[in-house]
């Protein structure tokens, strides 16, 4: 899933084959898309929910680190979801400064790391709260670089919503969930699209046959 969870209609189903007996040309283009798109939102919603537990990050995170890029077209008939590449810092697990290091909570378990330590915020206090702009900060190499200078520190790093929407559990539930509503959903724009071709049909019919009696 590097590039993405692609949502894509497929000519062979059986549900595309039903619509493209009532739908011809750009009408049944349209009904695919209208149904991979709806597809989409519904399969993005679901990989925010798998994300936000599995990498556990708020709801509010993971659903900024997925986003529909690009929409599906009548010319395209495809879809794709993707999930941000960028690490979200090591503070938004939930860190808590625990004995010789800090604690946070990712992957659904607590996990301790060594020397790691909160700094920042307004006051550079290492206690402080965390959502007041304080971060976790680990040392890069030796503590002390010379008797008067201590050694580089770096932000402590967690994990990217793409890691987590590429394990195999997440990407599966993903996928199956997204076949389902597709099946679903082209079965709606057939009824939907077939309905109002209908509609208009009769319309047209019933005109018709109102000029004539005038």
């Amino acid at each position: 899933m590097a590039d993405g969870l692609v949502i894509t209609a497929k000519w062979k189903t059986q549900e595309v084959r039903a619509l493209m007996e009532k739908l011809q040309g750009h009408r049944l283009h349209q009904a695919l898309s209208v149904a991979v798109n709806d597809s989409t939102r519904q399969v993005e919603r679901k990989a925010e929910q798998l994300t936000s537990k599995s990498l556990s990050v708020t709801a509010r995170r993971a659903k900024k680190g997925i986003w529909i890029r690009p929409y599906s077209t009548a010319s395209t008939l495809t879809a794709v979801i993707r999930g941000s590449g960028s690490v979200i810092p090591l503070k938004a697990y939930g860190a808590k400064q625990a004995g010789d290091g800090v604690t946070a909570k990712i992957w659904c378990g607590s996990v301790h790391h060594p020397g790691a330590f909160i700094y920042g915020g307004p006051d550079d206090d290492r206690t402080r709260d965390l959502s007041m702009g304080g971060h976790v900060f680990v040392r890069v190499g030796a503590s002390w670089l010379s008797k008067d200078k201590r050694g580089p520190i770096r932000k402590a790093k967690g994990a990217a919503i793409a890691e987590a929407m590429a394990k195999d559990a997440i990407s599966n539930a993903n996928e199956t969930y997204g076949a389902e509503r597709l099946h679903v959903n082209v079965l709606r724009q057939l009824q939907r699209y077939t309905s109002l071709h209908k509609n208009k049909s009769t319309r047209r019919g019933s005109e018709g046959k109102f000029k004539k009696r005038t």
